[in-house]
């Protein structure tokens, strides 16, 4: 028999171009035991987005991508997810 430990939480990226307020929000949140969601991916369209240190203190993966270039970046952003 197995046992059951909880529910499984919803694997979730967050988008962001800036401070990162929101996905700060978003962490704490998914640090709560009950929360529905674990953040696994942080996805920026700037570089220099304040909001990416977020991903190395939690340890978290990151992607940057370059939205001008349309078509080339949707097709890279759909095979990430």
């Amino acid at each position: 028999m197995v046992l059951l430990t909880g529910f499984k939480k919803k694997k979730t990226a967050v988008f962001i171009s800036g401070k990162g307020s929101n996905l700060k929000s978003l962490l704490k949140f998914s640090r709560i035991k009950r929360s529905p969601i674990s953040i696994n991916l942080i996805i920026s369209d700037n570089v220099r987005a304040k909001g990416l240190t977020y991903a190395k203190i939690f340890g978290l993966k990151k992607k940057i991508f370059d939205f001008k270039k349309r078509k080339l970046t949707e097709n890279k952003l759909i095979s990430e997810l």
